[in-house]
């Protein structure tokens, strides 16, 4: 019951402010909110929005039906019900237990996941499809060449203190069977593209020669603000050499990863699509949704 009040509430909000907005007409389900090449987001789709997601605000909802539009017409074919399951699955996994539960938070059935699932591949598609068309260039990948370190074997050692730090750097230099025995778990193999390892933590790996040991290297937490503080010992470092080519998917791989993990990135590359797309906000009242991704929107 209190789920089906939700639901009510949110149409009812959506719908109220739409009637104002457009004026005293009796029907409004067919009024234009927004507009782009070949549709629109009408009054009806914005009141089905609300039905299937309860739980989101009015902007967040036209902006979802305006990248769903835009990306299942250009992409749709791409993103397969076997993908969207897939990434279903992995939430799962990374939920456990505690999946019916996040969904019942998020006010949304198995069907409504299922939708914003598709809507995050889609938009996911349409940023790797503006990286590999804009971003493989020869001058980035090698760039990346340049700052590249092949395949490494290390012990990286990670405390929460510098004394504990610098208790494991003297274990490391003093005794070393004691050292890897206790840090077996600790032993793994690296590149310069690895996203687990601290990048000043990479950086020091990569100048020690086999056996060497790192001073301890501080890497502060910028969200947090807190410190952890690491001990490298290399096992077998590597060289690089001089061909290119035989690195080239793992360079490529790496922009690929930079560039998904860049926020202004993927923020401009919607923005070409609603460029593209003549997207057009039509109520002043939501003139600004897509503020975030263009200052031309909304106009």
């Amino acid at each position: 019951m209190k789920k089906k009040l939700t639901v009510l509430f949110a149409m009812a909000v959506a719908m109220m402010g739409l009637v104002a907005l457009s004026g005293c007409s009796k029907d409004t389900s067919n009024t234009d909110i927004i507009t782009m090449k070949g549709d629109s987001i009408k009054v009806i789709d914005l009141y089905n929005e609300a039905k299937e997601f309860p739980g989101l605000p009015t902007t967040t909802l036209l902006q979802n039906a305006t990248f769903s539009k835009i990306f299942e017409k250009a992409y749709g074919k791409n993103v397969s019900d076997k993908d969207v399951a897939d990434k279903v699955a992995s939430y799962k996994t990374q939920y456990g237990a505690q999946f019916d539960s996040m969904l019942q938070q998020q006010n949304m059935t198995a069907d409504s996941f299922n939708a914003y699932v598709r809507l995050q591949l889609l938009e996911q598609y349409a940023i790797d499809q503006n990286i590999q068309n804009t971003q493989m260039t020869d001058a980035n990948i090698k760039a990346a060449w340049n700052n590249f370190h092949p395949d490494v074997e290390a012990y990286v050692v990670m405390k929460t203190t510098q004394a504990d730090a610098t208790a494991v750097k003297t274990a490391a230099t003093s005794d070393a069977s004691k050292f890897e025995a206790d840090n077996a778990n600790a032993k793994q193999t690296f590149d310069s593209t690895s996203t687990k390892i601290p990048a000043d933590v990479l950086t020091a790996a990569f100048k020690l020669k086999n056996g060497d040991v790192s001073d301890v290297i501080t890497v502060a937490d910028q969200s947090t603000g807190q410190s952890s503080y690491y001990v490298v010992k290399m096992v077998k470092t590597s060289d690089k050499g001089n061909d290119m080519n035989k690195y080239k998917d793992t360079l490529k791989n790496f922009i690929k990863t930079q560039k998904e993990s860049d926020t202004s990135f993927a923020q401009g590359v919607i923005a070409k699509y609603l460029t593209d797309n003549n997207v057009t906000v039509k109520e002043t009242a939501f003139g600004s949704i897509f503020a975030a991704f263009t200052s031309t929107s909304g106009q």
